[in-house]
């Protein structure tokens, strides 16, 4: 899937920007870095051909109807998704049907990275394409006999999925690699973090001549201070019965704000709701799709909520540095 999706109420959608007199965010981020859950699986019906190992997935899907602005759950006319699986012996390649060929020869290493990609499952116990694969994280460009293999499944570290295959589901199961210390950490790119996070612009120059005078010290891979006034980032993810859920904390001087970012495939039941604002958050309330188009899945956040937290977080001293510095003051 070119996507993937999980579920979580907006409910959950918060921000905190207060203060936090009982622990740090470090603190409060190893305090809870094993609640993990037991994992997040979503089912969805599939349909293989035996004689062209093809598997069309999502062949049922929610319709959204532009003019009347209802939601109806049908079965898909084309599958939204199909594979061709090639199975020898416990390895389970899942790739595309047929090599995508770009008219411009120069997008066409951007084809094979995203479009052409077929990648390794692993299972000691299955019947055919039946039974419970591990992603390895392998993946190889279609055709080719060399392949590579990475610590991230999805683009995402940390992350482990299964797939259980049964005659007309599959079941994907996502948890935290607890043996992957990727999750624990954030590697600090300052000029990012003071953009985005401080709202100020920096050039790498000043920041480097700023960190030689010590006006700005890194002291980890999640903390660092300037001029005196300490911050600090971390971020986990969790995946239960609910969903995907990453969280983001940054800190300073007792104050934390939390940002949460949710993805989930809509399920049946969600799509009979009807509720627009939710069924239509992965493209926009007001999106202008087109009539009878399908809704595979929703994203929400709190990012303006939780920037516009951050950029308060700043002393005035700390801003007044940065803002000498900021290239849009100073040409």
């Amino acid at each position: 899937m070119k996507k993937t999706y999980c579920i979580l109420f907006s409910t959950l959608l918060m921000v905190a920007c207060g203060n936090d007199n009982s622990t740090s965010a470090t603190d409060t981020e190893k305090t809870s870095s094993n609640d993990f859950g037991e994992g997040y699986t979503y089912a969805m019906a599939h349909r293989y051909d035996e004689t062209t190992g093809i598997m069309y997935q999502r062949i049922e899907a929610c319709y959204y109807h532009r003019i009347s602005k209802t939601f109806t759950w049908e079965e898909a006319a084309t599958a939204l998704d199909s594979n061709k699986l090639t199975i020898v012996g416990d390895s389970m390649w899942i790739g595309p049907v047929e090599k995508f060929i770009s008219e411009n020869p120069n997008e066409q290493s951007s084809y094979d990275a995203y479009e052409n990609r077929e990648t390794l499952l692993l299972s000691s116990d299955h019947d055919g394409i039946y039974g419970k694969w591990t992603m390895t994280g392998c993946t190889r460009t279609f055709g080719e006999t060399n392949f590579k293999c990475t610590s991230s499944i999805g683009h995402m570290r940390g992350i482990a999925r299964t797939l259980t295959i049964t005659a007309d589901s599959i079941y994907n199961t996502t948890v935290i690699d607890v043996s992957d210390p990727s999750q624990y950490t954030s590697n600090l790119d300052l000029g990012t973090v003071l953009y985005d996070y401080l709202g100020f612009a920096v050039g790498d120059h000043d920041i480097d001549s700023l960190i030689e005078a010590q006006v700005i010290k890194v002291t980890s891979e999640t903390e660092f201070s300037i001029n005196g006034q300490n911050f600090s980032r971390a971020g986990n993810a969790r995946f239960d019965e609910t969903g995907m859920n990453y969280y983001e904390t940054f800190a300073s001087n007792g104050k934390s704000c939390i940002k949460h970012e949710q993805l989930g495939f809509i399920t049946k039941e969600l799509c009979l709701e009807g509720n627009s604002k939710f069924l239509l958050s992965d493209r926009g309330y007001e999106s202008d799709y087109g009539n009878d188009d399908p809704v595979e899945g929703f994203h929400m956040n709190n990012r303006e909520e939780f920037y516009e937290c951050t950029k308060n977080l700043a002393t005035k001293e700390t801003q007044n540095i940065l803002r000498s510095l900021d290239w849009r003051y100073t040409d």
